[in-house]
């Protein structure tokens, strides 16, 4: 189960990427967002889709449908009803609880990757 694992590490490590290049990257005109978050977006969905492909490949299911299309481009949605698919209920559930935590772990690692960028920022702007 390589495969599955790398792809959340990437997963992850794209939530703090994110929150550094954050902090040097303004934020869109009347937005809540800049150029960075909607770069992420897309690399998210590419990578929760080849998170659930790979999920399936290593536990030795063929991918049927469109299910891990559905969790990639609807994540929030479509990964729960990936785990509800492709798993018995007590698995999925446990699937799903794991899910939030490692939500709950990219968003801290979203917030710490824009301390990081802020504080590297207010260096780089105070020379030093």
């Amino acid at each position: 189960m390589k495969a599955p694992r790398l792809i959340l590490g990437a997963l992850a490590l794209s939530f703090f990427a994110a929150g550094v290049a954050d902090a040097f990257v303004p934020m869109l005109p009347g937005r809540q967002y800049s150029a960075v978050d909607m770069l992420h977006m897309p690399l998210i969905t590419a990578l929760c889709y080849a998170w659930c492909r790979a999920d399936l490949l290593a536990r030795g299911q063929v991918p049927r449908g469109r299910i891990a299309l559905f969790a990639g481009v609807f994540p929030l949605l479509g990964v729960p009803v990936f785990f509800l698919r492709t798993r018995p209920w007590r698995q999925a559930l446990l699937g799903l609880l794991r899910t939030v935590g490692f939500l709950a772990f990219c968003l801290l690692l979203a917030s710490l990757g824009g301390l990081l960028g802020d504080f590297a920022a207010g260096a780089s702007h105070r020379g030093g």
